[in-house]
């Protein structure tokens, strides 16, 4: 980094301290009772969803969340349905018919899993091993699922990897999802659970089975994290960075990190050297906007992606792609309207020509050249973005996990690569 861009990043941390928008430090203590097993994570696993369904291969208690009351047991095989009725949850099935305010499925053996599905709403089919909390919502149900902290490691990294990357990849993903967890534990304390399974907290997608890479991943680094400084990191990871990272204040303003900071992601400094995540079959993209769907993005979306409600943008005239200074991604966009010049920074650029947050539909990164062509009377007609990488491009790329696990490094260099000047602590010892 240059001294001008620390200054810039100096004054933008000084600013940010000032308005209390610096990232929360959280210490590495709070996450010792869940790597000892003497708390159990809690993860939104289905929201508002009008009926759900419960298979369990085990045999369960049926309780009443509240009092824990024993209101039933629930054999093996037998199958649940649940919907809101007068405001309380109800339960049919199995010789069963109970409604209380909350629920809770609680196995007796510790082998086994309940399969859940449900109508409305989100939330994934899906095995999940743990204790199962079920309570109303505005609009239908929640689940939220109670499970030790491997067990609910093993399953993110077998949501967030393919099952065939090496083991030493798993294991680097599985700290940095560990770490992950714990430093944003109460991200949806208004749901009565310390994180979603959904891609905006990580993807989780039930247990993972006891033979596979994902679970021996997460076992062979129990209680592992990162930490800086008694910190626990922030431990953000992506799919594919394309040749580097950036630092983390270029992408998201408030977090000024060092262990976050902007990393060449290739054997060599070289420029033709293929970065470590160059075996992803996705790494290069285009994508193409006619000037009617740019416009239509830009309306839509650039009131949500800087805050500005209510603004409305007019006609769009022109984009301007603007490099950072080390010209491996883009800065910030301008978009110039009818209305006016704005700019869009960051991860607010892929989501301006998405369908919402994260984007789906949109830019796969801010790695990207932008081309347009125009009619003979100089209008734009379309505009042409071709990039590389998939993700924001902070701390640990997946696939570049998997290209320098195969070049034979292992879990604890690829995290130093990653989130340099970070440590792995065990949080049991």
């Amino acid at each position: 980094m240059t001294a001008s861009a620390w200054a810039c990043a100096a004054l933008l941390s000084w600013h940010l301290g000032f308005t209390g928008a610096l990232p929360r430090e959280v210490p590495v203590d709070r996450g010792r009772p869940y790597a000892a097993g003497q708390r159990d994570i809690r993860v939104l696993i289905f929201k508002d969803a009008r009926t759900l369904t419960l298979r369990s291969t085990r045999t369960a208690a049926l309780e009443d969340a509240d009092s824990q009351a024993r209101l039933a047991t629930v054999a093996a095989g037998a199958t649940l349905r649940l919907a809101p009725s007068g405001g309380r949850v109800r339960v049919q099935g199995a010789g069963v018919w109970i409604a209380r305010p909350r629920i809770r499925l609680r196995p007796l053996t510790e082998d086994g899993s309940t399969l859940i599905s449900g109508r409305g709403g989100w939330g994934r089919r899906a095995t999940y091993p743990g204790a199962l909390d079920i309570s109303l919502t505005s609009r239908g149900l929640r689940v939220v699922e109670h499970l030790d902290l491997t067990s609910y490691v093993a399953g993110v990294v077998a949501a967030e990897m393919p099952a065939n990357f090496p083991l030493e990849a798993m294991k680097a993903q599985a700290v940095a999802a560990r770490t992950y967890a714990l430093h944003h534990l109460g991200a949806h304390a208004q749901d009565g659970a310390d994180i979603c399974a959904r891609v905006h907290c990580q993807a989780y997608a039930g247990g993972a089975a006891n033979a596979s890479t994902a679970a021996r991943a997460a076992q062979e680094t129990a209680g592992q994290v990162l930490s800086w400084n008694g910190l626990l990191v922030d431990a953000l990871y992506h799919s594919a960075c394309g040749g580097s990272t950036p630092p983390a204040w270029e992408v998201r303003q408030g977090k000024l990190l060092p262990y976050l900071r902007g990393v060449q992601d290739a054997p060599s400094h070289s420029p033709f050297a293929q970065p470590y995540c160059g075996r992803d079959h996705n790494l290069s993209w285009t994508r193409r906007f006619s000037r009617a769907d740019a416009e239509g993005l830009v309306s839509s979306n650039l009131a949500y992606v800087l805050g500005e409600r209510g603004l409305a943008p007019g006609r769009l005239k022109s984009l301007h792609a603007v490099p950072n200074s080390r010209g491996d991604r883009i800065a910030w966009l301008e978009v110039l309207t009818e209305k006016g010049t704005y700019r869009v920074r960051g991860d607010a650029i892929r989501w301006l020509f998405g369908t919402g947050y994260p984007a789906p539909g949109g830019l796969r990164s801010t790695a990207f050249d932008l081309t347009m062509t125009t009619d003979a009377r100089g209008q734009p007609t379309t505009f042409i973005f071709q990039g590389v990488g998939h993700g924001h491009g902070l701390g640990l790329c997946q696939w570049g996990a998997r290209g320098r696990a195969l070049a034979g490094q292992t879990a604890a260099e690829i995290l130093a690569a990653y989130y340099p000047g970070a440590t792995v602590t065990d949080l049991r010892l």
